[in-house]
């Protein structure tokens, strides 16, 4: 099959190509670098000539509602428009797997958008040409959100049920191999939250970088300080009811990546 990846240089994105392509599909890389810009709506639609499937991975952090919402629409909307440009082509869309009183809360305006996506592609995609592929957290998200003050490690306290990205990816290559439609979450073989993932992360840290120190003082573990996050993120929110489980642990991730 002939591929089109939005987004297909980011975290999940170049992941999503890789597997693709060891699949034997081709795949048509769509990003900015080559022009084509989903927000702007620049390139969308030729990007999409001739592919069976078109998948959105594109992503923009930020927690400004307003930004959010306007970037997730607009590039939503772009992508769906090149869909129906190409009729019967498949549409993937990425997601994130989060329970209905996380998208409610003001507080969560990234979460109010990727709501808005979802329902954007439900309102312009035929809902046999469309499959919703919703992840949970991925392990790799937890170093972004991590942020440093000297022997300090600030990291939020969000409850979740993370796998590592190349497993969210490898699952959504099969999905599409699959011919699937409708709506698949996707989990890890744990339920934890983001400061225990980080301790681990920080243990395994250390000791890569006291394997390698020459010198007398040896690395320390930062301290690993939680932050309260009010509202559903602390709770379920953000843990799938019946997801499709990947088996690859954090400490599996840790030693592959």
């Amino acid at each position: 099959m002939q591929i089109t990846v939005y987004g297909a240089t980011g975290t999940f994105g170049h992941r999503l190509v890789a597997h693709l392509r060891a699949r034997e599909h081709s795949v048509i890389a769509a990003h900015r670098g080559i022009g084509v810009d989903t927000y702007a709506g620049e390139g969308v639609t030729e990007a999409a000539v001739d592919s069976e499937v078109l998948v959105d991975c594109v992503n923009y952090m930020t927690n400004n509602r307003h930004r959010a919402l306007d970037f997730f629409s607009r590039s939503s909307r772009s992508i769906a428009l090149a869909a129906a440009e190409n009729p019967g082509a498949a549409m993937v869309c990425l997601s994130i797997a989060f329970r209905p009183e996380v998208a409610k809360s003001t507080l969560l305006g990234y979460y109010q958008a990727k709501d808005l996506q979802e329902r954007v592609y439900r309102r312009l995609v035929p809902a046999d040409q469309l499959l919703m592929f919703r992840s949970t957290q991925w392990f790799e998200l937890v170093d972004t959100m991590t942020f440093n003050a000297g022997p300090m490690a600030f990291v939020p306290k969000m409850r979740v049920q993370a796998l590592a990205a190349d497993e969210a990816a490898r699952m959504m290559a099969e999905a599409i191999d699959a011919e699937e439609r409708g709506t698949i979450e996707v989990a890890g073989p744990e339920v934890s939250d983001f400061p225990t993932i980080a301790r681990r992360i920080a243990v395994t840290n250390a000791s890569a970088d006291s394997a390698v120190s020459t010198g007398a003082r040896k690395p320390r573990v930062p301290t690993i300080v939680p932050i309260p996050i009010p509202g559903p993120l602390s709770a379920d929110g953000l843990i799938p009811d019946s997801p499709r489980l990947s088996a690859v642990t954090v400490e599996d991730w840790l030693r592959t990546r």
